[in-house]
């Protein structure tokens, strides 16, 4: 099936649910409301055969106050790849879990949990992974500050030359 392909099946199954549609770089790359990303996703497993979830991930859209998931999903039968992203608001950041479709969910969507804030409903175990229960904000948003942040004088240096922290 080709890339073209795939979009013209899932544009006539979703069309009110396609943000954007197109091929680049021969794979089929999608933008969907968030609200049914599971219906979706399920559609692409289940109709399409695209039965492997190669990644999930999250992306910080601070000027448009909003926050991405990225899926990249495969099939072991046949060519090709889907690219699918859905976006929710920042102060919101919730989507539905795809652990019931592909396993290998279950950690990225804890990553994306721990490390942006995107909470994932009916996610099995939906807890931090990477840092401390008790760790205070999600490090990958652009807007997280740290007191413990030391800034660089990168536009000061000279070539060659070995960059000393500032006093915060």
């Amino acid at each position: 099936m080709t890339a073209e392909e795939i979009l013209q099946q899932i544009q006539s199954r979703f069309r009110e649910e396609i943000r954007t549609a197109e091929v680049r770089r021969g794979e089929a790359c999608v933008t969907i409301k968030a609200d049914r990303n599971f219906e979706i996703c399920r559609f692409i497993k289940e109709e399409l055969g695209y039965d492997y979830l190669n990644c999930l991930s999250g992306v910080d859209w601070t000027a448009d106050k909003e926050m991405e998931v990225v899926y990249a999903i495969s099939s072991l039968k046949q060519p090709g790849k889907i690219i699918l992203r859905a976006r929710v608001p920042q102060d919101e950041p919730v989507l539905r879990s795809v652990v019931p479709l592909w396993g290998t969910a279950n950690w990225h969507e804890r990553e994306a949990f721990d490390l942006f804030g995107i909470r994932f409903e009916n996610h099995p175990d939906l807890r931090r992974i990477l840092l401390p229960e008790d760790w205070i904000g999600y490090p990958l948003r652009k807007d997280y500050q740290d007191e413990r942040f030391v800034a660089y004088p990168w536009e000061d240096r000279k070539p060659g030359s070995v960059p000393r922290p500032t006093t915060a």
